[in-house]
């Protein structure tokens, strides 16, 4: 039996091509590719910069990258607490 190893990891600014790569490809399975505009210059910008607005785990199986999900905090005012809003969550 083939024994698989699955890992989940924090994105660092080092994987920004590779999370535009899985967007790209989510893009393309949603048939949005035309509205795709991200370049890696904002993706660094809004992902690593001194105020990063959004947050990305990558997942990969036997070290090959297979996905990712990118999630923002919210603020819910009735409740008076904040949230996590999963925009995108991407397996190959």
């Amino acid at each position: 039996m083939l024994e698989t190893h699955f890992k989940i990891k924090e994105a660092e600014v080092s994987d920004v091509l590779l999370i535009q790569q899985l967007i790209t490809e989510l893009a393309e399975y949603e048939k949005l590719l035309p509205q795709m505009i991200a370049t890696t210059e904002l993706l660094t910008m809004h992902l690593f910069g001194s105020k990063p607005i959004a947050h990305v785990f990558l997942a990969y199986e036997n070290n090959e990258p297979i996905g990712f999900a990118l999630y923002f905090y919210n603020f819910s005012t009735f409740v008076g607490k904040l949230g996590i809003y999963l925009e995108d969550l991407y397996i190959k």
